[in-house]
């Protein structure tokens, strides 16, 4: 195995969705609560697109059965859903990553809003059409979140 070879820096991985929990975390006024982009959800999506070999299925399950906790939601249904939105991801990175970047958000829709669906389908709460929100708002955020988080992968030199 040469030097260039072996994964480095893979804690930058565990920061930034540590980041993302915590934004997960904060609090925002009544009004706003239902605006809040699944930080965690763009976050796994992107380590799953960018580098599969790091982030992986076990990776998402571990990371929603986190939030489970942390969000006091029933065990397992983030640690299903995040799991499976980074299959879909890792499974089809190759292409995802020649997508423009307006085309990759329409796929993050996609992926979001099944993760979103799981969660209050589990949950049951009164339907309204700004449970759906957060869909909406972590689309517009993907165009923020993947150069943002590229940056951080460049200068890091996570690999």
């Amino acid at each position: 195995m040469a030097m260039s070879d072996i994964p480095r820096n893979g804690f930058m991985i565990v920061l930034t969705i540590i980041a993302a929990m915590l934004l997960m975390m904060v609090p925002l006024p009544e009004a706003a609560r239902f605006f809040r982009p699944e930080w965690v959800v763009l976050t796994l999506m992107y380590w799953a697109m960018a580098l599969p070999h790091r982030v992986s299925i076990g990776v998402g399950w571990l990371s929603g059965l986190i939030m489970d906790v942390m969000m006091g939601g029933t065990l397992g249904v983030m640690a299903f859903s995040y799991a499976f939105a980074v299959y879909l991801i890792a499974r089809f990175h190759l292409q995802l990553r020649q997508y423009p970047l307006w085309q990759q958000a329409l796929t993050i829709f996609s992926v979001v809003l099944l993760v979103h669906f799981v969660s209050v389908m589990a949950g049951r709460p009164e339907m309204s059409w700004v449970v759906w929100m957060p869909v909406v708002t972590s689309t517009l955020m993907w165009p923020v979140i993947y150069p943002l988080l590229r940056k951080i992968r460049r200068t890091f030199q996570v690999s």
